[in-house]
């Protein structure tokens, strides 16, 4: 028997527990539930509270191996599938052999008829493919994309003989024609300006360039389009009756070129 002061209540520990500080980091990166209270969680994680995160990047490498792998013995049976059934089909003497043998020597000996397969490819497709040029037997609709365009570029005088030299003048050449002859736009463009006080006509073309005739009897309006050749007026009638003179220039981004390297001038 116990004696009563031997009795000890079940209710109390029979030894006080110490109490241990929680290092808050530590709890915080055991716990599986980040959104739980860290004094919540238990430093020792059993398999019901946490799970292991698979190896991604070790699946995906072998999976694409494994893919890989599928691919080549797929293609490798085909081709000794195919291979074997050729094979056989020579060793045969049947018909449908013989047949298949002569259309086997006909693709590896003969070339391949394009003009066939473009017309096939017109008919469905509508054009002939960019990849295979070789298929379009009409050159002339071919453009080299990749050059410049070469725009036609004519004297304004057919009969004209240089009087005045660009060195001499510096802002252009001056022409020389018998009286009332044509004067002809050096280029295709539009009609910018004309002065009839001035007698001078100036005409707006590509590439920031521009032609000026001065002592000119003008045919043409302001925003009249003009082709290369195309008369936009006279010379005036000379008083000896023989001969008239032209002013002509040409300017380059605001600047005076000579005439003489653009146009040919006997």
């Amino acid at each position: 028997m116990m004696r009563a002061d031997q009795h000890v209540d079940q209710n109390q520990p029979t030894e006080k527990k110490k109490k241990v500080e929680r290092d808050p980091e530590k709890a915080w990166k055991n716990n599986p539930n980040p959104w739980q209270k860290w004094d919540q969680s238990s430093t020792t994680l059993s398999k019901s509270n946490y799970i292991k995160e698979p190896d991604w990047s070790r699946y995906s490498t072998n999976h694409k191996k494994m893919k890989w792998w599928h691919r080549f013995t797929l293609k490798l049976l085909i081709a000794v599938a195919l291979f074997l059934s050729v094979w056989t089909m020579f060793q045969s003497d049947q018909k449908w052999a013989q047949q298949g043998q002569a259309a086997v020597r006909r693709v590896l000996t003969e070339e391949l008829n394009f003009t066939a397969v473009a017309t096939w490819y017109n008919e469905n497709f509508t054009g002939s493919p960019s990849l295979l040029p070789s298929f379009s037997q009409q050159r002339e609709e071919m453009i080299k994309v990749d050059a410049p365009v070469q725009s036609l570029v004519v004297s304004p005088l057919e009969e004209g003989s240089l009087i005045s030299t660009f060195a001499e003048l510096l802002n252009g050449v001056e022409l020389a024609a018998p009286a009332l002859s044509p004067v002809r736009a050096m280029e295709n463009g539009r009609i910018i300006l004309v002065s009839e006080e001035q007698a001078t006509i100036i005409i707006q073309h590509a590439n920031k360039r521009i032609s000026i005739y001065t002592g000119i009897g003008a045919e043409v309006r302001v925003n009249d389009w003009v082709e290369a050749g195309e008369m936009i007026g006279s010379l005036p009638a000379s008083q000896s009756g023989s001969h008239s003179l032209l002013y002509f220039a040409i300017k380059e981004d605001d600047k005076y070129i000579d005439p003489l390297d653009v146009i040919s001038i006997d």
